[in-house]
């Protein structure tokens, strides 16, 4: 009698309570379908941080290519390091940017004004 009880109702009753663990755990375990949905959120976005090295690998490739000596533009590459480095050749006069609308607002008639402003310009440009 006990036994039929048994197996009757307890096993039966275990069976089905291990039946849900196991669909819980493969819902939600390390190994289970939220998990996966997870690692395939970071996956995505994985690639597309390797699609922007990518394209920024291209760029610097072929920035690169333009620097071989046999393809050297000279003047382009004065000007460049002219510009970025700040590199004067003798007889040339730089005047700050800022300077410039105040340079190009004096009238010719002011010409002691115009030099002095050219002169303190080039003052403060020869101590930067």
């Amino acid at each position: 009698m006990i036994r039929s009880i048994l197996v009757t109702s307890v096993v039966p009753a275990a069976l089905l309570v291990a039946a849900a663990y196991q669909a819980l755990m493969g819902l939600n375990g390390p190994d289970g379908l939220k998990r996966a949905e997870q690692l395939a959120e970071v996956r995505a976005e994985q690639a597309m941080v390797v699609a922007g090295l990518m394209v920024e690998q291209a760029r610097l490739e072929e920035r690169a290519d333009r620097l071989e000596l046999e393809s050297l533009d000279e003047d382009l590459l004065e000007e460049s390091v002219r510009a970025n480095l700040g590199h004067m050749r003798p007889g040339e006069y730089r005047i700050a940017v800022g300077e410039l609308d105040a340079v190009a607002a004096i009238e010719v008639s002011h010409e002691a004004e115009l030099t002095n402003l050219i002169a303190v310009a080039l003052l403060e440009n020869q101590g930067a």
